[in-house]
C-alpha cells in the first residue's frame, strides 16, 4: 500500500513539473513583458527582450524542476548545474551593466509568474509547489546576488591595488599574484615565467632633467608594457624605475621575445625633456622561468634580478635568461 502510495505521489510530481514546462515560453513571455514595464518599456543596457529570455531561461528550467520535486533543489549545490547557471547569470548581469536592484527585481517578477503559473493549473499539492518554487528562486537569487558582490569586491580590490603614479599592479598585490601562479603551475605541471625591467640611467635623466619629466617617463614605459601584455600577464611596479612582468604558460624562450620586443620599443621611444628636445632610453631585462612551479616565488624573482643584473654589467640594453652561477639574491 505504501509503495502503490509512492508511485503516485511520484507521478503526480512528475505531471506538475512537466505541466509547468510546458508553460516555461508562457512564464518567459510574461516575466520579460512585465520587466520591460517596470523600466518604462525600455530595453535595459542594451540586453534585448529576446536575450533577456535566453539569460533566464536555465534558472526557469532550475525552478520548475524544485517545484514539481523538492530533491531537485541539490541542483542549487555548490558547484551543481543549477547553482553553476545561477552564478552565471549574476556575472552575465553584471557584465551587461545591470545595478544590483534591477537584478532583484528580474527575480521578485519571475517568483510572480511562476507562482501565478501554479495557482493557474489548480494542483492538489498547490502550497507545497509554491513553497518549493519560492526556495529555488531564493536560493538561485542569492548566489546570483552573491557572485554580483563578489565581482563587485574583486574589482576594487585590484583598484586599490594599482601604483598611483603608473596605473601598473603595485608590489604587493604583485607577490600576490606571483604566489598564485606558482601553485597553479605547480598543480597542473605548466611553465611561468617573469621579466624584470630596469631603466637605464633612470637617476641620470632625473637628476638632469627633473622628477616631472622622469616621472611623465615611467608612466608612458608603462603604458608600452601594458601594450605588450596578454590579458593573462600581471604588469607591476616592482619599484622605483623597475618594473616586473609575470606570464603564465610562458617558456623561458617566449619571455625572452616578450622582453626583446618591450627593449626595442622603449629604445624606439622618443622621451621629451626640458625642451622640445627628445631623448632616448633603453631598458635591462632579465628572465626567469619554472616549468612546474618547483621553484617558489621568492626563488624565481631572485633569478630574474641576478639576469637583470648580468644584463646591466653586460652593458645595458639588453635581454639575458638567467643561468645557474648567476648572482642570486632571494628578495
Amino acid at each position: 500500500m505504501h509503495d502503490r502510495l509512492s508511485r503516485i505521489l511520484a507521478i503526480v510530481i512528475l505531471e506538475a513539473a512537466f505541466s509547468l514546462e510546458l508553460c516555461a515560453d508562457a512564464i518567459l513571455d510574461r516575466w520579460a513583458r512585465h520587466v520591460r514595464n517596470a523600466t518604462g518599456g525600455r530595453t535595459r543596457h542594451g540586453v534585448t527582450i529576446r536575450r533577456a529570455k535566453a539569460n533566464m531561461r536555465p534558472l526557469l528550467r532550475t525552478v520548475i524542476a524544485a517545484a514539481g520535486d523538492r530533491q531537485a533543489l541539490r541542483s542549487l549545490d555548490p558547484e551543481r548545474p543549477g547553482y553553476l547557471e545561477a552564478r552565471h547569470f549574476g556575472e552575465l548581469r553584471q557584465q551587461q551593466g545591470f545595478r544590483i536592484e534591477e537584478v532583484l527585481e528580474e527575480f521578485r517578477q519571475l517568483r510572480r509568474e511562476v507562482v501565478s503559473q501554479i495557482v493557474d493549473m489548480h494542483a492538489e499539492d498547490v502550497l507545497d509547489q509554491i513553497q518549493r518554487a519560492d526556495d529555488a528562486v531564493d536560493r538561485a537569487q542569492a548566489i546570483a546576488i552573491e557572485t554580483f558582490h563578489a565581482i563587485e569586491v574583486e574589482t576594487l580590490t585590484e583598484l586599490v591595488a594599482l601604483d598611483p603614479l603608473t596605473g601598473l599592479y603595485d608590489y604587493g598585490h604583485l607577490w600576490e599574484r606571483l604566489e598564485q601562479e606558482v601553485q597553479r603551475s605547480k598543480r597542473h605541471a605548466r611553465p611561468l615565467s617573469i621579466i624584470m625591467l630596469d631603466i637605464d640611467w633612470f637617476k641620470r635623466y632625473n637628476d638632469h632633467y627633473g622628477h616631472l619629466w622622469g616621472d611623465i617617463a615611467l608612466k608612458e614605459i608603462s603604458a608600452i608594457l601594458q601594450a605588450i601584455s596578454r590579458r593573462s600577464d600581471v604588469v607591476a611596479r616592482y619599484g622605483g624605475d623597475e618594473f616586473l612582468i609575470i606570464l603564465p604558460e610562458t617558456s623561458l624562450e617566449g619571455a625572452a621575445s616578450i622582453g626583446e620586443r618591450a627593449r626595442e620599443m622603449v629604445s624606439e621611444q622618443p622621451f621629451k625633456g626640458k625642451t622640445e628636445e627628445m631623448v632616448a632610453m633603453t631598458v635591462s631585462v632579465g628572465c626567469a622561468t619554472t616549468f612546474d612551479g618547483q621553484i617558489g616565488a621568492r626563488d624565481m624573482v631572485a633569478r630574474a634580478d641576478g639576469a637583470l643584473y648580468e644584463a646591466k654589467h653586460r652593458g645595458k640594453n639588453r635581454v639575458v635568461l638567467f643561468e645557474e652561477g648567476m648572482p642570486c639574491l632571494v628578495p
